[in-house]
């Protein structure tokens, strides 16, 4: 996720800015080599115009979205537009022309990769790593889920990002043969004046989680111990939930929540009363969505691996001793996993239903005319929903199942967030009399 990876980038920016005499970090020998120190200042370049690239493909993919909050501009009758003078726009054309004007080139994987002795450039080589990864988050049809405010938020950071490198330039500008960033003057100016105005609007940072997320597999082999087997079946099945069951494999499915839930609830009792709860309601409500489906038919989708894996966590449920002793840990797990089978199984039969996969059952009275019976069995017949909301395991699905989540208000911004803007604006309190002493 794009949080992570932005938490990485803040971090070790905020390490390097707390750092003062950099040249005598550079050397690890005591003699401070010039050549030593000119080696590990080329590959911290490598590193520094990784994250230039990625600043500046994250500031074009988020630069639609984001809005000035300045006051416009009078009209230039002589051009068509003033977007031209918005801060974002500043910010994205100084860096690209620091990025293009770098010749130190991106730093290639072996180099990501290769952990270095030094501090000083093993933190440049943490920064980079994140911003190689960050680019997966920010870039394609993650940058087009974006919402404007958190557009916002990703501005911000790439603002405070370049600050940073900006301040760092100065920093390690006696390295030798070090490549001072293009129009660094301008640059900086652009980052301040955007992260000013990224601040006067409401960035929304739930930004931190969105982006790309690693495709969830199967646990295989053994059954692991105890109360971990269920706990690794449950996992499995909502893995295997991605296939669409059928009808009848539907209901098998509901019904082993119902008694995974049921038979897990006194065992929670004993760690936490607010799971223990939940889980009664939600075998309950499960015991209930099992007498809505009677109803339901289709044989479209198949769903074998799912039934599978539910048998097998019904069998290892009901093999545990009843004063089995669940840890915190395993309880959030259950309750995560069960969250995501919930939503899932509240999914399939919506979609089931609107795409014609499941059929309802209505008896249909009719006369008898074969005097030979005294009595005439109703027909039964399967027909097409109209409507989901007709249907009472639908309303019961949104209800009860999948109730609307809580507002869960504005996301915080971060700690690491916090500590990059202390960084930029620390300075360091026995300068002396040289006011460049804080820049080596």
């Amino acid at each position: 996720m794009y949080g992570q990876n932005g938490d990485r980038m803040r971090t070790e920016l905020a390490a390097l800015l707390r750092q003062h005499r950099v040249q005598h970090r550079l050397g690890s020998s005591p003699s401070q080599s010039p050549a030593e120190r000119e080696a590990a200042g080329l590959l911290i370049l490598r590193y520094r115009h990784t994250v230039l690239a990625w600043c500046a493909e994250a500031v074009m993919a988020a630069k639609p979205l984001v809005f000035s909050t300045a006051l416009p501009a009078p009209a230039n009758p002589f051009r068509a537009s003033n977007e031209d003078g918005a801060a974002v726009s500043e910010l994205a054309r100084a860096l690209h022309v620091a990025r293009d004007a770098s010749t130190a080139g991106q730093a290639t994987l072996e180099m990501l990769n290769s952990p270095s002795d030094n501090g000083v450039v093993e933190h440049w080589r943490n920064v980079a790593n994140a911003a190689a990864l960050a680019e997966h988050d920010t870039n394609g049809s993650a940058a087009g889920a974006l919402t404007a405010a958190q557009a916002e938020a990703l501005v911000g950071d790439v603002a405070a990002i370049t600050q940073a490198l900006v301040m760092l330039d100065h920093r390690y500008s006696n390295t030798p043969g070090w490549e001072k960033l293009a129009d660094r003057a301008r640059l900086g100016w652009a980052a301040l004046a955007t992260a000013l105005d990224v601040s006067l609007g409401q960035p929304d940072y739930s930004v931190d989680q969105t982006g790309w997320r690693p495709r969830t597999k199967i646990l295989r082999g053994p059954a692991r111990p105890g109360v971990l087997g269920v706990l690794q079946a449950e996992h499995n099945l909502l893995v295997h939930l991605r296939s669409f069951p059928n009808a009848m494999n539907l209901r098998l499915l509901v019904d082993s929540q119902r008694q995974v839930s049921n038979s897990l609830a006194p065992m929670a009792e004993r760690i936490n009363g607010e799971y223990a709860a939940r889980w009664v309601a939600r075998g309950t409500t499960y015991a209930l969505i099992q007498q809505q489906l009677r109803n339901i038919g289709g044989r479209l989708g198949h769903g074998g691996p799912a039934v599978a894996e539910a048998a097998n966590a019904t069998a290892r449920v009901r093999a545990l001793k009843p004063d089995t002793i669940i840890e915190p840990r395993v309880l959030a797990g259950f309750q995560t996993l069960f969250d995501r089978i919930d939503h899932r199984i509240a999914d399939i039969v919506e979609d089931g239903i609107d795409r014609g996969a499941f059929v309802e059952r209505i008896k249909i009275p009719r006369l008898g005319t074969d005097t030979k019976h005294l009595i005439v069995p109703t027909e039964e017949k399967f027909v097409p929903v109209t409507r989901a909301s007709d249907l009472d395991v639908v309303q019961t699905l949104r209800e009860q199942l999948r109730p609307p989540p809580p507002d869960p208000g504005p996301a915080s911004p971060g700690r690491s967030r916090a500590e990059l803007h202390t960084a930029i604006l620390h300075r360091p309190s026995n300068r002396g009399a040289n006011p460049d002493v804080h820049r080596l």
